[in-house]
């Protein structure tokens, strides 16, 4: 029989964690050609999800509680469920149910029929708010623009499924900063995908604020492609071209005020026009510098190959 893990990173969900343990075992309950485990990551909980956790894992015999040793994020917590994982596929998902858990048996039948990996895309954002629809959008139109052949699929999050050779393959790679919905179309494999639409958390609060959106985006630049350290270079020629151009201009005004052409104060133009080129030399410069920054701090982790995640404990029933 094949087995399927279900992997959920919780943070501070004691309030909705039983009603998605209800939603996952109606399911599990349908699918009863498989065997499922469903790997439950506490990433440094302070709300007592630990406990409940543990007290859930007296009613199901197939959860794994994954204790991790403190607050990692959740690129890290999925990643510890991942490795923690045993299934022939794996089905990452968020305990919100936002995702819907209703679609994975769609999932599994993608799966039997050959695909690797299966893609669950929100079929509209009309839940979110204009804010984030609009950043959504911008977010993956400059991921596709600077990820050259690896296709970053829109509306996609961690929710998908993996096979377990997709799985082997994403394990392996080395990078510290890991950003789960990059990796997995670098690695490739045939992928289809389920369209869904998506619902409101049912309880509690969202833990992906402005600063870890912001946080994630930068991560996925610089996990995609190396392109935006390419820009320095376009950017110097584009600067030194515009400065060349003030120049000669600054000539032309000074060579018709000494023609007595009094009329169109060479000097004051001249020195508007400087000012205005340094100021945009300027912005360009400590743009530019901002990335390397990025860039460099980035290598800067890598460098010190600290783990992504450590567990404190893994809990299964005997």
């Amino acid at each position: 029989m094949k087995k399927i893990s279900i992997v959920v990173p919780m943070y501070n969900e004691v309030e909705v964690a039983p009603l998605f343990f209800d939603a996952i075992n109606k399911v599990i309950n349908t699918c009863k050609d498989y065997e499922f485990e469903v790997v439950a990551v506490n990433d440094g909980s302070k709300d007592g999800t630990l406990d409940l956790l543990l007290k859930k894992q007296e009613e199901m015999d197939n959860l794994v509680v994954v204790d991790l040793s403190r607050n990692w994020g959740h690129e890290s917590a999925v990643r510890a469920g991942l490795l923690s994982a045993t299934g022939d596929a794996i089905i990452p998902i968020d305990a919100d149910l936002q995702d819907p858990p209703e679609i994975i048996p769609e999932m599994i039948k993608m799966w039997e029929d050959g695909y690797k990996v299966v893609n669950a895309r929100r079929g509209s954002r009309n839940k979110d708010t204009s804010f984030k629809k609009n950043t959504a959008g911008i977010y993956y139109k400059i991921l596709n623009k600077l990820s050259g052949k690896i296709k970053i699929p829109d509306n996609v999050a961690n929710f998908r499924l993996l096979d377990r050779q997709v799985l082997d393959e994403v394990n392996k790679l080395a990078e510290t900063n890991r950003v789960f919905r990059i990796e997995v179309p670098f690695v490739g494999f045939k992928t289809g995908e389920v369209v869904f639409a998506r619902e409101e958390r049912k309880k509690g609060k969202s833990k992906y604020n402005f600063g870890a959106m912001f946080n994630l985006a930068v991560e996925s630049v610089v996990s995609a492609s190396t392109k935006p350290l390419r820009w320095a270079i376009l950017a110097t020629l584009s600067s030194g071209s515009i400065f060349f151009i003030s120049s000669i201009t600054e000539l032309v005004f000074y060579i018709c005020y000494l023609c007595g052409f009094n009329g169109i104060t060479p000097f004051a133009y001249a020195a508007w026009l400087v000012v205005n080129v340094l100021f945009f030399l300027g912005t360009i410069t400590f743009f530019l510098i901002g990335i390397i920054s990025v860039y460099l701090a980035n290598n800067v982790e890598e460098g010190r190959k600290r783990p992504s995640v450590i567990i404190n404990k893994i809990y299964k029933k005997k």
